[in-house]
């Protein structure tokens, strides 16, 4: 079903409109992947980029400075100054668009990417709404995280978007569900026998989803003092890798049903004991903010419990921070074992590396019995030229269509649901803040609360 969508989809005329088309996620990360997805001939064959900037005299060549296919995109590229606080402004755009459309043969669908900071978007939203902008079923809007700073804030903002977009039309971007290794977790898990019968609490005895990072905080002193590491890593990608694993399968290939699935291993999981959540903060980081007082974490690692008949009992620990000692992000699943010496690990790592890896026991050559550690792995790159990188999977599904790589809005509000006790409990005061060495490991931080 999904692909006969897709495949109806794939050659649907398409403006692609860029609020901040020359801020830095366009620049480093939208523009480029257009340009892949161009050089592998998966765009449409109707396409056209209309960047939207405040600036007056930025030029297209200097967007384009350090991206491949530069030519495909000077071509296909149209920038327009535009104030996102002014309603005429967005009336114009709307006469822009119906001028463009005139040159496809046939009317295009609009997808509106907001590349700006998250209290920007309110505002476009809406006037894109007053404007009429919003009006075509085939219209989309594109949103990047943070989607609310709380529950209640996320409510809001949903209802917000509500008023003027449908939920079909919204596309809520957690670039990490499009990378390979998180795609290919449902395959993995459907494809091969011998985890798709153990994937249970009676063979798993934990799962840990750890993000780590190097790089402190790098001059976003006033961001990340108003979110902290449970509002930016947590609550959105490391919950939504998390819902991969604990999620029941789609039937027959379903893909569209993930969302869904997602959303239903959300709802089973809880916090049970706020002593156990752990949260930590760099040494200098006040420095750098000029705050001496500042409680906010930059280190966090929660274990979270699921009522789901096949998991309970497992423990789910989510751990992220940064300053750390090296930057990944892998998923970690302990398999039970009889004896201390067997090997039971099983590792999906999504960065810088995109691999699976399982650890096994086998003998060495030679007379004696001896036995020693390998990995059986699987890397991409060994196997693929071409590993399209995440944003381009982000912009190929939302041209044709496709939410399953998207968080819907019932998941944004079930993972701020799931934190709110602790979110509360942190807000109050530092009690419990560990305050660790910059350069040290996950687990050297973990040992020392």
């Amino acid at each position: 079903m999904l692909l006969g969508v897709i495949k109806s989809m794939k050659n649907k005329p398409t403006i692609l409109i860029i609020f901040g088309v020359s801020g830095d996620l366009s620049k480093r990360y939208l523009l480029p992947a257009i340009g892949a997805i161009a050089e592998a001939q998966m765009l449409p064959t109707e396409f056209k980029i209309l960047g939207l900037t405040r600036q007056m005299d930025i030029e297209i060549k200097t967007l384009l400075q350090k991206t491949k296919n530069a030519d495909y995109l000077a071509k296909h590229l149209s920038l327009r100054h535009l104030e996102v606080d002014s309603l005429p402004d967005y009336l114009k755009l709307g006469e822009h668009l119906a001028e463009m459309a005139k040159e496809f043969t046939e009317p295009p669908q609009y997808v509106f990417y907001l590349s700006v900071p998250p209290q920007v978007s309110r505002s476009i939203i809406e006037l894109l709404g007053q404007a009429g902008l919003a009006d075509k079923e085939e219209t989309k809007l594109l949103l990047e995280k943070p989607f609310g700073v709380d529950l209640a804030d996320a409510k809001e903002l949903s209802k917000h978007i509500d008023l003027y977009f449908k939920p079909s039309q919204v596309y809520r971007v957690d670039h990490y569900l499009a990378k390979e290794t998180a795609q290919n977790i449902i395959v993995f898990r459907d494809g091969n026998s011998l985890f798709k019968r153990t994937w249970n609490k009676d063979f798993i005895k934990s799962i840990e989803v750890v993000a780590s990072e190097e790089i402190g905080i790098e001059g976003r002193a006033n961001f990340y003092e108003q979110t902290g590491a449970l509002r930016d890593i947590v609550q959105s990608h490391l919950m939504q890798l998390l819902a991969l694993i604990l999620m029941k399968l789609p039937e027959d290939e379903k893909y569209s049903q993930v969302p869904e699935l997602r959303l239903e291993a959300l709802k089973q999981l809880k916090v049970t004991n706020l002593e156990r959540q752990k949260r930590g903060q760099y040494q200098g980081y006040r420095q750098e903010v000029k705050n001496e007082d500042s409680f906010v974490e930059t280190f966090v690692s929660l274990t979270l419990e699921s009522i789901d008949p096949n998991w309970q009992g497992v423990p789910l620990t989510l751990t992220t921070g940064k300053a750390l000692k090296n930057k990944f992000t892998e998923i970690r699943i302990q398999y039970n074992k009889e004896k201390e010496h067997e090997s039971n690990e099983l590792l999906l790592q999504l960065q810088p590396k995109e691999e699976i890896e399982f650890n096994m026991w086998a003998k060495q050559p030679g007379y004696e019995h001896k036995v020693s550690p390998h990995t059986l792995s699987f890397k991409y790159k060994e196997h693929y030229e071409i590993l399209p990188q995440a944003y381009e999977q982000v912009l190929y599904n939302a041209i044709n269509s496709d939410h399953s790589l998207f968080t819907s809005r019932d998941e944004i509000l079930e993972a701020w649901r799931i934190l709110d006790t602790i979110q509360k409990s942190w807000q109050t005061d530092g009690q419990g803040l560990f305050i660790y060495d910059k350069g040290q490991s996950p687990e050297e931080i973990v040992s020392q609360f």
